[in-house]
């Protein structure tokens, strides 16, 4: 985030320094709709001022330009000048799903139920039909609205030209490891390709 738009080329620069030391990162600038319309910038702005960056530091790997925390409503704004775009659905958590939608969800994820072990994580999890319907009635809708964002974007910039993350962090309530894995399953479901998740962290 360079909020007030004069931090690219130092905050580049820290990147530089860091693969020198073996660290592999590729920068991604970003500035939400909210911030856009508090500081008086546009999105184009943010491209602007990563691209000056690039050149000025002659840069010569990958980087993007976040459309943060849209909506449905804030997108076209920032479908020209963006490569990466955070799919904010937060706002659709438990708002409810549509019951035949539920149901098939259920019947197709009731496999899990009994114990759950994921690689890398000592933890087994606990999983039960009534647990897969939970989810389901409360991040199916979160989910559904993601799809219809992310669709939006492609039908303008095309699909794989761009980066796809699902956003449910702005939110009061974490959710939890079994909550992904329904989730992660429900946006493989509706197609889309979700580089990265940001959830409500505990």
């Amino acid at each position: 985030g360079d909020r007030f738009g004069h931090q690219g080329k130092a905050q580049l620069e820290a990147v530089m320094q860091a693969a020198e030391d073996g660290l592999d990162i590729t920068p991604v600038w970003n500035k939400s709709n909210r911030e856009h319309t508090i500081i008086g910038t546009r999105p184009a702005d943010v491209r602007r001022e990563a691209d000056d960056a690039v050149r000025a530091c002659r840069w010569q790997g990958a980087y993007f330009v976040d459309a943060d925390h849209i909506s449905l409503s804030s997108v076209d704004a920032f479908i020209e000048s963006s490569d990466f775009f955070t799919l904010d659905v937060a706002d659709f958590i438990g708002k409810g799903s549509a019951e035949a939608d539920v149901e098939a969800f259920v019947e197709k994820y009731a496999k899990y139920a009994g114990s759950f072990a994921v690689a890398g994580i000592d933890q087994t999890f606990k999983i039960s039909v009534e647990l897969v319907r939970a989810a389901a009635e409360k991040y199916l809708s979160v989910v559904r609205e993601a799809g219809r964002i992310y669709r939006h974007i492609e039908a303008a910039k095309g699909r794989g030209n761009f980066i796809t993350e699902v956003s449910m962090d702005e939110t009061d309530q974490p959710q939890t490891p079994v909550e992904m894995l329904f989730i992660l399953a429900a946006v493989a479901d509706e197609g889309i390709p979700a580089q990265t998740i940001a959830p409500k962290f505990s």
